[in-house]
């Protein structure tokens, strides 16, 4: 049984560690934050932002492995950090459900669909359901979509929604042409908020 003293005391203590971890539990900020981060491993700069940001960051530590971020400095919103600490990773971020989610889901996406079609392409060539010359554009469109996507989130960390159209109905056009109709969207995908 407690003493009259150790309760109020006890209950305290709880009281004060429930507001230490309200901001880790707080919606993710988007105002602008003082960022300072120095070169670091990519691992690290995950974890400062998410300590800057408030925002809960799920990714597969894997993913992080052997990345380094570069410096860091300025006022920013930390969408903004973290796709700049991001940049020439070849990781993605998206928000999702009240979070960031670090992967490479979207390249993941497009390249499964690249292959598909392709591998259609082929199937439909030897039936000779569709001719070479046919075969050859189908085939050029999806070099180019197999080498942009990755390519431009490598450059900003993330597929903007614009291009995720873009490439998305370049990809219909080429299930069209080979007589396939266009795949829908992934179970479970959302597009990043801006």
């Amino acid at each position: 049984m407690f003493s009259p003293i150790v309760r109020p005391l006890a209950l305290l203590g709880t009281a004060c560690a429930l507001l230490a971890a309200l901001p880790a539990a707080a919606e993710c900020t988007r105002e602008k934050v003082r960022v300072d981060l120095p070169e670091q491993r990519m691992d690290e700069r995950v974890q400062a932002l998410a300590h800057l940001s408030g925002c809960f960051m799920e990714v597969d530590t894997t993913l992080l492995a052997d990345k380094q971020a570069r410096r860091l400095k300025g006022r920013m919103i930390p969408r903004d950090a973290l796709y700049r600490s991001l940049r020439g990773s070849g990781l993605e971020a998206a928000r999702y459900k009240g979070h960031w989610r670090i992967d490479r889901r979207q390249q993941e996406r497009f390249a499964r669909r690249v292959a598909t079609l392709r591998a259609t392409t082929a199937e439909q060539r030897e039936r000779e359901a569709i001719g070479k010359m046919r075969a050859a554009d189908v085939g050029h469109t999806l070099r180019h979509v197999e080498k942009a996507v990755p390519r431009e989130v490598n450059e900003q960390a993330h597929l903007n929604v614009a291009d995720r159209i873009r490439y998305d109905e370049r990809l219909d056009r080429v299930a069209r042409k080979i007589g396939t109709p266009p795949a829908p969207l992934a179970l479970g995908w959302v597009a990043p908020v801006k």
